[in-house]
């Protein structure tokens, strides 16, 4: 996550995001293994279960006649199955002696000699794949949502802010132009102006450390905005024809704190009355940032 980007990317308000990413203590661990060592008979039964019942299956060989048409010489047909024979093969597979894979490939080359015999290996390997295998953590990876009211945008002319979602634009025809269902051409210009997402990327002075990185943020969205630099006027995050101060992206995790400078000597963003702002000693807002590989 904590990497400078290269790239332009837009920035998404993420006020739930936890304050870390869910890990598991030595008791919690212990708890996953053991169930998934308790669940392993289980496996093992309905997978005796299904061999008992799957239809036997013949193993062909194909061949080439003397006038060259090929045709199909069939094997003996495969050993038979029974329930006792499965648990004799379980009892082996699971016996610590062949629990190492070379050991378990010796078992099976001497144990399963006859060619019709593949059917009893097939399951041997099910078996030892089950005795095996080793449980696995569930997935609790925090994975932020974006939409269109989270999503940092364009607002109030050169200032950006959150919940305002972009009007759809519909050609309503040659003499019309663009509109939406309530507003006249040159107001859905304005309105889609206003509601664009902002796209930004580092453009001067980009470095990174233990995870953080920063630098000079450009907006690179289209628009008369396209080319500023990102600023604040009053601690209001706005566009401005000059760069004054860098942004510091912070990675806390699951989230990113932004700051205006750094936090030694700079200010956290939050958002305020739905609009960016920089505000010294605040809270730090969370927010998090996605990026695009075609800017």
């Amino acid at each position: 996550m904590g990497y400078l980007r290269t790239t332009s990317f837009l920035i998404f308000h993420d006020p739930k995001a936890p304050d870390k990413e869910k890990t598991f203590d030595a008791a919690e661990i212990a708890k996953i293994e053991a169930e998934h060592e308790a669940g392993k008979q289980d496996r093992i039964d309905a997978l005796i279960t299904k061999t008992l019942k799957a239809p036997a299956k013949n193993y062909s060989l194909a061949i080439e006649v003397p006038d060259g048409v090929p045709t199909e010489d069939d094997t003996p047909a495969p050993a038979t199955v029974t329930r006792e024979g499965l648990r004799e093969i379980v009892q082996r597979v699971q016996d610590d002696s062949i629990i190492d894979e070379n050991a378990f490939k010796k078992y099976l080359r001497e144990t399963f000699r006859a060619g019709n015999e593949k059917n009893l290996r097939d399951f041997a390997w099910e078996v030892y794949g089950i005795a095996t295998s080793k449980a696995t953590l569930p997935d609790t990876k925090y994975r932020p949502f974006r939409d269109a009211y989270n999503t940092v945008r364009f607002k109030d002319g050169a200032r950006f802010g959150v919940n305002e979602a972009a009007e759809p634009v519909l050609w309503a025809g040659d003499k019309v132009g663009f509109r939406t269902r309530f507003s006249s051409y040159d107001q859905t210009a304005t309105d889609h102006a206003q509601r664009q997402t902002l796209w930004v990327k580092v453009a001067d002075g980009g470095w990174e450390e233990d995870g953080n990185w920063g630098g000079y943020l450009q907006i690179t969205s289209g628009g008369h905005l396209k080319g500023l630099w990102i600023d604040s006027i009053e601690g209001w995050v706005t566009s401005q024809g000059n760069k004054v101060d860098g942004t510091t992206f912070y990675d806390m995790g699951p989230y990113y704190q932004i700051w205006q400078g750094t936090k030694e000597n700079g200010r956290p963003l939050v958002v305020e009355n739905d609009r960016l702002r920089f505000v010294e000693g605040a809270t730090p807002g969370k927010f998090q940032i996605e990026d695009a590989t075609w800017r």
